[in-house]
C-alpha cells in the first residue's frame, strides 16, 4: 500500500516513464511504420481510372516560389551562403538552447549533490548536461561516420581535460549520485569520471538512439505523444488506487457491487488505459493541427522530443531531494526554448524571395535516393520548397504529422490524387510557407499507378529548379523516360538539372533529349536549343558531392531567372 508520494516513489514512476516510454514507442512506430509502407505500396501500385493525360495548368503564381532576381548578384550569393550554411546556422540556434538547458540542471544538481569541487565540478556538470546537443548536432548537419567520430572525440577529450582539472583537487568528500557511490578521495579518479557519465547519459543514450532512429523519426514525435499519456496516465491511476485512500475505495466499492477485488482493479485499470489513450489521441491531433497551421516544424518536433527525454531522466536523479524539483523539468525545456529562438532571431539575417525545388529520380534508388534527397532538402529548405512525387523510397521519410494521422484513423486515401479534383485539392495544399524555425517544407504528392503523369505538368510548371537524378537509369525505367521528354518538351533548360553517375545509361539519356529536343513543339521553351545546353552533373563516384550539387543548382537558379528577365 503506497501512503504518500515521496521522493523515491516519484523517482521509481519517473524511471518507468523515462525507460518503458522510449521502448514501447519504439515497438510501435516499428510496426506502424511497416503498415504505413504497406498501406502506401499497396495504393501506389493501384490504377484508379485516372485519364493519361497530361493537361495544361491553370495560373499558378499564386502557390509558385517567385525567381531571385537576376541583377542582384549580392542576393545570389546570400542565398549560396544561405544553401551551404544554413543547417551549421541552424546548429549554432540549438547549441543557445541546450547551453541554457545545462545551465539549469548543473545548477540545480550542484544543490542537490554538492560535491565541493568549485569550478571545474560545475563546469563537469554543465558538459555532462550538455551531451543531448553532441547527439542532435550530427542530425542537425549531415554529418557522416568521420565527423561524428571526430565530434564525439572532442566531446571526450574535453570532457577528459575537466576530470583531470578536478583531479587536481585534493581531500574531496565523498557523496553519492543516485546508483553511484563516490567515497572520500584524495582527487577525482578516471573510474569515476566515466561512471558518472554513464550514470547519467547512458540510458537516455540508448533510448534516444532506438526510438530516434533515422526510420522512426517521421513517426516518432506523435507516438511518443501517445505512449507518454497512456503509460504516465496508468501508472498515476494505479499510484492513486493503492494509496490507502484508493485501497478503502476499491474495497468498498466491490462489496457493494459484488465484484471480486481483482476483476475491478482490472477494469478500472482498463477503463484508465482506454482514456488515456484517448487523450493521447488528442495530443497527437494537437500535434498534427499545430504542424499543419506552421507553429511547429519537423525539426524543432524532433528535437523537442530528443532534450525532453533526456530531461526527464536528468529529473529522475534529481528528485530524490525532494518532489518539488520535478519543476526543473518544464524550468530546462523552456529555458532551451527561449535561449534558441532568441540565437535564431539573434542570426537572422536579410529576407529573401524563396526559390523552389521539385526533386525527380529513379525510384529504384531506394536507400541511395533517401540519402541523396535528405541531404539535399536538408540544405535547400533554408530558401525554398521543395517538392516531390512520393514513392515507395521515401514514402515513410516524407510523411507528414497529419498524413500519418490520417492513415491511423483510415482516411489515407484522401492524400492520394486520384481524379482532377483531388489533384486540384493537392495542389491547393501546398504549403510554400517558411517555418518558425526558419526553414521551409516538403510538398509530397501521393499519386496511384496511373495518376502521377497528370501530376508532374503541374509540379514542374510552377518555377521551381528540377533535379532529375538519374542514377541507375536504364531503358527498363520508363516513368523517367516519360519525366525526362516532359522536361525537355516543356520546362526550360535552365530550371533543369540531371544528375547521373556511372551506373547511367548516358547514351540513352543522350538519344531521349536528341529526340525530344527535335520533336518540340513551336511554343516549347526549348525549340532550337541545343541537346548540350542541358545541365549536368556527373558524379565521379557512388557518394555524391552534395555542396558541389548544391552550386550547380544554384547556377541553374541563378539562369532560370536572367531567362526570366530576358524573357520580360
Amino acid at each position: 500500500m503506497i501512503q504518500e508520494l515521496t521522493p523515491q516513489l516519484l523517482m521509481v514512476a519517473m524511471l518507468l516513464i523515462g525507460v518503458a516510454v522510449p521502448i514501447v514507442a519504439a515497438l510501435l512506430s516499428v510496426l506502424l511504420i511497416w503498415r504505413y509502407r504497406v498501406a502506401v505500396d499497396r495504393a501506389m501500385s493501384a490504377t484508379v481510372g485516372f485519364a493519361r493525360h497530361v493537361a495544361k495548368p491553370a495560373a499558378e503564381g499564386a502557390v509558385s516560389d517567385a525567381p531571385v532576381p537576376a541583377s542582384d548578384a549580392d542576393r545570389w550569393q546570400a542565398m549560396q551562403r544561405l544553401i551551404a550554411d544554413g543547417p551549421r546556422h541552424m546548429a549554432s540556434h540549438y547549441f543557445a538552447g541546450a547551453m541554457a538547458f545545462a545551465l539549469v540542471f548543473a545548477v540545480v544538481a550542484h544543490w542537490v549533490y554538492p560535491h565541493h569541487l568549485g569550478v571545474a565540478g560545475f563546469l563537469i556538470a554543465v558538459w555532462i548536461y550538455l551531451w543531448p546537443y553532441f547527439l542532435a548536432a550530427p542530425l542537425l548537419v549531415g554529418a557522416r561516420w568521420k565527423q561524428q567520430a571526430a565530434w564525439f572525440g572532442l566531446y571526450l577529450a574535453v570532457y577528459a581535460l575537466l576530470g583531470t582539472w578536478a583531479g587536481s583537487i585534493l581531500d574531496v568528500p565523498g557523496y553519492r549520485f543516485g546508483a553511484v557511490d563516490i567515497p572520500p578521495r584524495s582527487s577525482v579518479t578516471p573510474e569515476g569520471m566515466a561512471r558518472l557519465w554513464l550514470a547519467v547519459n547512458a540510458v537516455p543514450s540508448v533510448l534516444a538512439l532506438a526510438s530516434l532512429d533515422r526510420r522512426l523519426r517521421a513517426v516518432a514525435p506523435l507516438v511518443l505523444a501517445l505512449v507518454t499519456a497512456a503509460v504516465a496516465g496508468l501508472l498515476a491511476v494505479y499510484f492513486t488506487v493503492f494509496s490507502t485512500a484508493g485501497v478503502d475505495a476499491v474495497v468498498a466499492l466491490a462489496t457493494a457491487s459484488g465484484l471480486h477485488v481483482a476483476w475491478l482493479l482490472l477494469a478500472i485499470l482498463l477503463v484508465a488505459l482506454l482514456v488515456f489513450l484517448a487523450l493521447g489521441w488528442r495530443g497527437m491531433a494537437w500535434i498534427a493541427s499545430a504542424y499543419r497551421r506552421r507553429r511547429l516544424s519537423d525539426q524543432t518536433l524532433l528535437m523537442d522530443v530528443l532534450w525532453l527525454l533526456f530531461a526527464s531522466i536528468y529529473t529522475m536523479w534529481l528528485v530524490i531531494d525532494g518532489t518539488l524539483w520535478l519543476l526543473v523539468l518544464p524550468a530546462a525545456m523552456l529555458a532551451h526554448k527561449l535561449a534558441t529562438v532568441f540565437m535564431r532571431r539573434a542570426m537572422h539575417g536579410a529576407t529573401h524571395s524563396p526559390v523552389g525545388l521539385t526533386f525527380l529520380r529513379v525510384f529504384s534508388l531506394g536507400r541511395r535516393s533517401e540519402t541523396l534527397f535528405d541531404a539535399v532538402a536538408r540544405h535547400w529548405r533554408h530558401v525554398g520548397s521543395v517538392q516531390l512525387i512520393t514513392g515507395p523510397d521515401l514514402a515513410r521519410h516524407v510523411v507528414q504529422p497529419q498524413q500519418f494521422l490520417d492513415f491511423l484513423s483510415g482516411r489515407l486515401r484522401r492524400h492520394f490524387v486520384s481524379d482532377p479534383e483531388s489533384l486540384q485539392r493537392s495542389l491547393a495544399e501546398r504549403d510554400r510557407g517558411v517555418d518558425p524555425d526558419g526553414r521551409y517544407r516538403v510538398n509530397s504528392f501521393y499519386c496511384h499507378a496511373d495518376s502521377w503523369q497528370a501530376v508532374l505538368p503541374r509540379l514542374v510548371r510552377g518555377g521551381d529548379i528540377v533535379l532529375m537524378d538519374l542514377r541507375s537509369f536504364s531503358p527498363g525505367n520508363a516513368g523517367c523516360t516519360f519525366e525526362l521528354e516532359f522536361l525537355v518538351a516543356h520546362v526550360p533548360f535552365a530550371r533543369c538539372l540531371l544528375l547521373s553517375d556511372a551506373t547511367t545509361d548516358e547514351r540513352l539519356v543522350d538519344e531521349i533529349v536528341e529526340r525530344s529536343v527535335r520533336s518540340c513543339a513551336p511554343n516549347s521553351p526549348n525549340v532550337g536549343r541545343s541537346p548540350g545546353e542541358l545541365a549536368r552533373f556527373r558524379s565521379p563516384t557512388e557518394r555524391v558531392d552534395v555542396l558541389a550539387l548544391l552550386r550547380r543548382l544554384c547556377e541553374n537558379a541563378r539562369a532560370s531567372a536572367a531567362d526570366s528577365s530576358a524573357v520580360t
